[in-house]
């Protein structure tokens, strides 16, 4: 092996800390998409109470009957909450994700220490033998 190997290696090394460091910074906007998508659905759910709340105290009749009215009443709502639980949770794949690809990043990085250190290693065996 020569020195240019570890050159090679090294520069492989430090791009790949570049890349470490660009998907750290993505993996922080999504964890801030999924706090917002997560307030979304929290906000969601405080409105569909309310709307039940007030549908089934502006309704007359029975129990039963009252809270069938303000379920029909709050439709929307239910939707718009199924649709912000469903935001919510594509986000928090997206993290898991984005995770999953710093894990993979930061095994790429010790695998190149590793081998920078293996040629380093060689580099310097090889200069014992030659006087």
């Amino acid at each position: 092996m020569s020195s240019f190997d570890a050159e090679v290696l090294a520069s492989q090394l430090a791009q790949l800390g570049r890349d470490l460091q660009d998907e750290v910074k993505h993996l922080a906007m999504l964890e801030h998409a999924a706090v917002d998508s997560e307030s979304t659905y929290r906000h969601t759910q405080v409105n569909l109470q309310k709307v039940l709340d007030e549908g089934y105290l502006s309704v007359k009749g029975n129990v039963e009957e009252r809270k069938a009215q303000a379920r029909l009443k709050a439709e929307a709502q239910q939707l718009d909450l199924e649709d912000a639980y469903r935001e919510w949770g594509i986000t928090k794949a997206d993290v898991r994700i984005q995770q999953a690809s710093l894990s993979a990043l930061h095994r790429r990085c010790e695998i190149g220490r590793s081998l920078l250190s293996r040629e380093k290693a060689l580099i310097s065996l090889a200069g014992v033998g030659e006087v």
